[in-house]
């Protein structure tokens, strides 16, 4: 397996991309040119992965990694200016612990990085990239209830999934598609 594919280059880019929205100010054209691109590696590299057939677990890897840093990024640099409750704060580290226990779940269970690709947790990243666009059209509070709302079901789902899986797959599409065994299968 080759490290630097294109598609791991892509991943790899994220990370400068995010670190440096540190140093620049939070909703700045600069900010926004920074997170924009960040979000179009992340949106380029999986296709490009796919279509070049490179992909891989370690780009897997690459990909949760270089999301981990982007949303750490976005994180120190907005809450301090949405001026969020701490509701919202105890809400934010509930949602992280469903996150990390799902993962932590999955890595017990496959004795791997088991990050999903459901559809719940792809719209829930859709929404959260779109999010600082629409600040200034939307009241925080409002904005932030919503995302709180859809980023916590897909965590729980994720943990769900993980709890109920028999078999790692991480492109399942939601809970509904976990097989449960037959009782003719059990039986055998």
């Amino acid at each position: 397996m080759v490290f630097f594919t294109p598609a791991n280059l892509l991943t790899l880019v994220r990370v400068p991309l995010a670190l440096g929205l540190l140093t620049v100010s939070p909703l700045s054209p600069a900010f926004f040119l920074l997170y924009v691109l960040s979000g179009v590696t992340d949106m380029l590299d999986g296709p490009v992965a796919r279509r070049t057939h490179t992909e891989s677990r370690t780009g897997a890897k690459l990909d949760s990694l270089a999301d981990a840093v982007f949303l750490a990024a976005v994180l120190y640099r907005l809450l301090p200016v949405l001026h969020l409750s701490r509701h919202f704060l105890w809400t934010l580290a509930l949602i992280c612990l469903l996150r990390c226990g799902a993962w932590l779940v999955g890595y017990r269970k496959y004795r791997r990085f088991a990050a999903l690709h459901t559809l719940a947790n792809k719209v829930t990243g859709a929404a959260l990239f779109c999010a600082p666009c629409l600040l200034p059209w939307f009241p925080s509070h409002g904005l932030c209830t919503a995302l709180c709302l859809l980023a916590g079901l897909s965590a729980g789902e994720e943990l769900a999934i993980q709890c109920l899986s028999r078999e790692f797959d991480p492109n399942i599409r939601s809970i509904l598609y976990v097989h449960h065994p037959s009782e003719k299968e059990i039986n055998t």
